[in-house]
């Protein structure tokens, strides 16, 4: 099994690896970070560590990704740079930064050298107006501010989020769950908190059919109530059923359950995502809720900022609400 070594104040890692010089079988093999001994840079080197066990897991591994390639910074060092200032020392879950930003970031050859020049590259594969090269323009804008690199003349992102989610109706919602078989409890865990799908397994029904999100999640722990509270006796809620786990590391990637319930979804041919039972869950929030739901509440709810919210659930959202609100703080009306 791979493990973190700590040698003259370095960080590496130590493995049984597949040869470097191509020969059939594996050796034992020390990977240099270029980390300095420290316990943030262990954290990091943690990371490091299960990409590692995942390629080993996965048949993946290439020498190419962890060996230096050329002088100067390399991509692995500056994305270590930038794991290590957003989620180490900063806010970003670890599930966002494996879903959100990983994924893109995995395309670029880590050993390669990060110049101004590459981050154009790693650019260019996107067209401007889709929202992959939104992401990946900010995120690299980020990371060569940390890592001090010229970031280089690009166009900007012309992306803009399409219209409102169609969403299902109440009484569809009810078919869909109820015929959903094995992911039915999943499905109406989304449709009756608007949890997110790698929330669902870490969540517990309390007193009052309150669900309590785990702090490890992507907005951390918060408190939500059921809408409608019916539903939590028609889909039995709180009978958990879990999903039947896979082999290997798919079963422990944070997108798991929701690579499972979009399976589920195409298998059940329904015309929604999974993603449709939040929206859907906003919606009803108020409705229901009407001008006696301010926004900060239904932003807690659903693990958001107010403007976050009022962004994504504008459409469900009476335009007046928000100055409603304001009068009734600064004049009692």
């Amino acid at each position: 099994m791979a493990s973190i070594n700590a040698f003259r104040g370095r960080l590496y890692l130590l493995a049984n690896v597949p040869r470097r010089d191509g020969n059939p079988g594996r050796q034992q093999a020390r990977i240099a970070l270029r980390l300095d001994d420290t316990p943030i840079n262990r954290r990091t080197a943690a990371k490091q560590l299960k990409t590692l066990d995942r390629q080993l897991a996965d048949g993946t591994f290439s020498w190419a990704y962890w060996l230096d390639q050329s002088e100067g910074l390399t991509w692995r060092e500056a994305i270590a740079r930038l794991y290590r200032t957003r989620v180490v020392l900063g806010r970003t879950s670890e599930s966002t930064w494996e879903i959100n930003y990983l994924g893109r970031l995995r395309q670029i050859p880590a050993g390669s050298r990060c110049t101004t020049e590459s981050i154009a590259a790693a650019l260019q594969r996107y067209d401007r107006a889709s929202c992959s090269y939104k992401e990946l323009f900010y995120l690299l804008r980020h990371l060569a501010k940390l890592n001090s690199i010229p970031f280089p003349e690009v166009a900007a992102p012309t992306y803009r989020q399409a219209g409102p989610v169609a969403v299902p109706t109440d009484q569809q919602i009810v078919e869909w769950v109820q015929q959903a078989g094995a992911a039915s409890w999943y499905f109406g865990m989304m449709a009756t908190y608007g949890l997110r799908p790698h929330e669902i397994e870490g969540a517990t029904l309390i007193e009052r059919d309150y669900c309590q999100t785990a702090d490890d999640t992507k907005t951390g722990f918060r408190t939500v109530v059921p809408v409608p509270r019916a539903w939590v006796e028609l889909f039995r809620l709180h009978d958990r059923r879990l999903r039947p786990t896979l082999p290997g590391a798919a079963n422990a990637r944070p997108d798991a359950v929701s690579k499972w319930l979009s399976k589920e979804l195409r298998r059940l041919k329904l015309p929604w995502r999974p993603y449709a039972l939040r929206h859907a869950y906003a919606g009803r929030l108020w409705h229901q809720g009407g001008n006696r739901l301010d926004l900060y509440t239904a932003a807690r709810l659903m693990g958001h900022t107010p403007q976050q919210h009022a962004r994504t659930y504008r459409a469900h959202i009476q335009p007046h609400l928000v100055a409603e609100a304001a009068e009734r703080a600064l004049w009692g009306g």
